[in-house]
């Protein structure tokens, strides 16, 4: 007879202990050895279907990395894409002064601090995408979400998910790395054209350190201080979720 999992109640509603979710390596923090230094990654995930082929720079990372910014507090993100590329992202509560800015509304004093400026301005993917799941919801090495890996959302039903630990929505604000001259690993021209160049985790780590710091910055000011976004861009106020 198979075991029963064990059940504990959370948030009001019964929910059961769940295996790791598909290509997470890790059930505690680990060290994760990036840019010449170690960061404790909350989650680190391997994605075969992201992972380019052939040898290259990306043979020895991970598909995706979760941690917590030691200097600013923010939760980071690095997310392998489908074209092998990796993005970066950065994320912020509601409190904010950019929480729910879309990418096009990020002023550029925030925005050009990243490599291509920011492209990615969302609300946590898991909760989106859960709160409407009519089974299983998008599998976490995918999404871009809350860092702490105590969630396991492969099944909605019956497995935690991000509303059973969080009362709040991170917004995230990220960057991509396939920009004219960056290495496209699973892009139309194969590995890339002669010149182009992979950015690999180091340079995307120190991008997201970049985007934290500027965002802390942000969140810090004392009221009425002049700051980054004073200046008038021209661009819409965002709506409260960005549209979502």
């Amino acid at each position: 007879m198979a075991r029963k999992p064990n059940q504990r109640k959370a948030a009001g509603k019964q929910v059961a202990k769940a295996t790791l979710p598909d290509g997470l390596v890790n059930s505690a923090p680990v060290p994760y050895a990036v840019a010449g230094t170690s960061i404790t990654a909350l989650q680190v995930y391997h994605n075969p279907d992201r992972r380019p082929s052939g040898d290259g720079p990306w043979n020895n990372e991970a598909d995706k990395v979760a941690w917590v910014d030691e200097a600013t507090g923010f939760g980071c993100i690095m997310l392998r894409q489908k074209n092998g590329t990796i993005s970066g992202y950065v994320g912020v509560g509601p409190q904010h002064p950019l929480f729910g800015f879309e990418a096009d509304a990020v002023p550029l004093g925030v925005s050009n601090v990243v490599h291509g400026g920011v492209t990615y301005g969302k609300v946590c993917e898991v909760n989106r995408f859960a709160r409407v799941a009519w089974g299983e919801p998008r599998k976490e090495r995918y999404t871009v979400c809350h860092t702490t890996l105590v969630r396991t959302v492969q099944d909605y039903r019956t497995v935690q998910t991000t509303d059973d630990e969080f009362h709040e929505d991170l917004w995230w604000l990220g960057f991509d790395t396939d920009h004219p001259g960056d290495l496209v690993p699973n892009g139309r021209y194969g590995e890339g054209r002669k010149g182009d160049v992979y950015r690999d985790q180091a340079y995307v780590y120190a991008n997201c350190l970049e985007l934290a710091r500027r965002l802390k910055s942000l969140a810090g000011a004392e009221p009425g201080e002049k700051t980054i976004i004073d200046e008038p861009l021209g661009l819409p106020f965002p709506s409260e979720h960005g549209g979502e």
